[in-house]
């Protein structure tokens, strides 16, 4: 028995193993995947520069969490802090994000926000709400609360397994 697609038309069905009956696993995780491709399906420019998905959270977190060192931005974000250091350099190009001495180890740095990386942020923001209550404006209000609750649950989930989650994708990765 084949499911139909409940697919916005416009979006492209794939024909095989995806449509037979699926389990309920095989729907989240197809629906979930969906989700991740159109997430980072949008390019960022700020000024004719393409500002990079990992910048934006580095940002993000400087603006949330206020001045911090680079080593606790990698720690926050999950990134590799050799990787981190490329963003930190658009961004601080960009006017974004700017270098301080620690108070605490003159020796160190603190990554901080700029005015106009939390201006930026705080328009990100506005954005983003705009858009999800766009995507959401003809669910019931029960749905969106349920929906909000059980990504906070998933959400946890995945910060319970995030080491063992990330062990399994480098074995699958490098050694078939």
């Amino acid at each position: 028995m084949t499911q139909t697609s409940n697919r916005p038309t416009g979006q492209p069905h794939c024909v095989g193993p995806q449509d037979v009956e699926p389990d309920a696993i095989s729907v989240v995780e197809r629906e979930f995947g969906t989700l991740m491709m159109n997430v980072t399906r949008y390019k960022h420019q700020i000024n004719g520069d393409r500002i990079d998905r990992m910048a934006l959270m580095v940002l993000g977190t400087l603006s949330h969490c206020g001045p911090s060192r680079l080593t606790a931005i990698a720690e926050r974000t999950g990134f590799d802090a050799s990787h981190i250091s490329r963003q930190v350099a658009d961004l601080e190009r960009a006017g974004l994000l700017a270098r301080e001495p620690d108070p605490d180890d003159r020796r160190a740095v603190l990554l901080r926000s700029t005015e106009a990386g939390d201006d930026l942020m705080s328009r990100l923001a506005r954005g983003r709400r705009t858009r999800v209550e766009r995507l959401l404006s003809d669910w019931p209000a029960d749905d969106i609360a349920t929906f909000g609750r059980l990504l906070g649950r998933l959400n946890q989930a995945t910060d319970k397994y995030q080491a063992v989650n990330a062990e399994e994708l480098e074995e699958e990765l490098n050694h078939g």
